[in-house]
């Protein structure tokens, strides 16, 4: 499907419930709605659900879609509100574990402090074994805030090899932690 097949879809078919226009847009958008939620939140699995939550979103509240704006740009208004909700859910998960540790008996911080000794430990050990490029990228991408744009220049490289790049470190990461997954576990429980 095209660019154009989107504009042959109105938010008047969706929201007089017609399935396939809302398939229509769904095969249209979930991708381009997955890979902005991937960029903002860093894993597949929440970029799944959020992306999944979008597209429920906009079929349950079909009866407020607008004639005035394009279906994408009101897709996106949804997954912007999610996204909103998103974070706000997990600074309060922050802020409930932080209180937590707050009302632990102080032998139980001091091990909670170890452990999280630990897993940094297991962190660092995980950067210092990446590839000389892989591991500039990720320190540049998440200690310094560069963007994918500031670090290919920077290297004179593409945004797609330093996207590779960060894919792949992320994904030795997450092993690296599903290995330190006990310590987790210690940490937050």
């Amino acid at each position: 499907m095209n660019k154009q097949m989107l504009t042959t879809v109105t938010p008047a078919a969706i929201r007089e419930g017609d399935h396939t226009a809302f398939l229509t847009v769904y095969n249209e958008l979930h991708i381009k709605t997955f890979r902005f939620f991937l960029k903002k939140v860093f894993t597949e699995e929440d970029a799944k659900d959020l992306t999944q939550q979008c597209f429920i979103r906009l079929w349950q509240f079909r009866h407020t879609l607008s004639d005035e704006y394009t279906i994408d740009k009101q897709v996106f208004v949804i997954a912007h509100s999610l996204l909103v909700n998103y974070f706000e859910k997990e600074a309060h998960r922050k802020k409930l574990k932080l209180v937590h540790v707050h009302n632990l008996p102080e032998e139980q911080v001091a091990s909670n402090v170890q452990n999280s000794f630990e897993l940094s430990n297991h962190v660092n050990a995980a950067i210092e074994m990446l590839p000389p490029v892989r591991k500039k990228i990720l320190i540049l991408k998440t200690f310094h805030d560069y963007s994918n744009k500031e670090i290919a220049g920077q290297l004179n490289i593409s945004v797609k090899t330093v996207e590779d790049h960060i894919t792949k470190a992320f994904r030795r990461m997450k092993e690296v932690m599903q290995l330190a997954l006990p310590i987790l576990y210690c940490f937050f429980h």
